[in-house]
């Protein structure tokens, strides 16, 4: 893909050096299991986003979402947003979309924008506090960039998912309720205490739930739909492992991913073996890492209504 040499930065190598923690050793962890690895995995090479929700969106969140970014199809390349220094000099037409162009001084050189079928957006946080994330109109614009078909990794501090849509709803970021439903995948994260004795800090983490956050999307005689996120895991604390339901939704993400049903079911199958053998063999670093990016999806999915 070509890019020009100012933003060179934002844009990680080709293949960059394993990751320190992998999927499978998020599942050794039980961070999440098998079954639910798969299922991101595959909607993450679709471009579907992906957000990680924690009260403190520190390492856990920001371990896994560099997981699943690891895992990204080789025609996907991660473009690194600047935080509060954004520009979207990416996006080609940002001012269609509510940005407000920096002053000539402060704008940077106009850049080729990045294609949306082949670039998987990493944005930090999400309606920060501090003055290193993205707030307020750029967290607008960036979340109806979703529309043209932009993958997008992004945790935010809230409890649940109804958090995460009541802040992003109000100002400053503002967002309508159909803008909110670009957001795709949303895990709800929290760390455990205490932690145990030699285990790393991803250990202490949990996903609570996964929720899919449906798009705007047309019936066969034309008509809006809008239906309510779907809940598809949530943590059982007494077994520490995770209950889940996509089954109601397969149909959905089948055509969210541009897989038949069937096709979509059998490749969630083989990549939860997949997953699972590699942790019951041990092998969770690197070996395991070339293991799965060696597995490649089907067609791509585009945009939302």
């Amino acid at each position: 893909m070509d890019r020009p040499p100012q933003d060179a930065g934002r844009w990680p190598p080709e293949r960059e050096p394993s990751p320190a923690v992998t999927v499978p050793e998020l599942v050794a962890r039980h961070v999440l299991d098998a079954e639910l690895a798969a299922l991101l995995w595959i909607t993450v090479e679709a471009n579907v986003p992906l957000m990680a929700v924690a009260p403190d969106p520190g390492e856990g969140p920001r371990t896994l979402l560099a997981a699943f970014l690891d895992l990204l199809p080789p025609v996907t390349r991660r473009l690194d947003l600047r935080g509060a220094g954004e520009t979207f000099d990416w996006l080609g037409d940002a001012a269609a979309l509510g940005w407000e162009v920096p002053e000539p001084a402060l704008a940077l050189p106009p850049a080729r924008p990045a294609p949306p079928e082949t670039t998987y957006l990493v944005a930090g946080e999400l309606a920060a506090d501090d003055a290193g994330g993205l707030s307020g109109i750029a967290v607008r614009t960036l979340v109806r960039a979703l529309q043209r078909g932009y993958g997008l990794a992004a945790t935010i501090r809230a409890d649940s998912l109804q958090q995460v849509l009541a802040r992003l709803g109000a100002p400053p970021a503002s967002l309508e309720p159909d803008e909110l439903r670009r957001l795709g995948m949303v895990l709800v994260m929290r760390r455990l205490a205490p932690s145990v004795a030699g285990e790393p800090e991803i250990a202490r983490w949990r996903v609570m739930a996964c929720h899919y956050v449906r798009p705007l999307e047309r019936d066969a005689a034309g008509h809006l739909q809008r239906r309510p996120p779907a809940i598809l895991a949530t943590l059982d604390p007494a077994r520490d492992a995770l209950e889940h339901f996509e089954w109601g939704v397969t149909a959905e993400l089948a055509m969210r991913v541009g897989l038949a049903r069937d096709e979509f079911e059998h490749e969630h199958l083989q990549r939860s073996r997949l997953i699972a053998a590699l942790v019951a063999s041990g092998r969770t670093s690197r070996e395991a890492l070339e293991t799965l990016r060696a597995r490649r999806s089907g067609p791509r999915a585009g945009g939302d209504a």
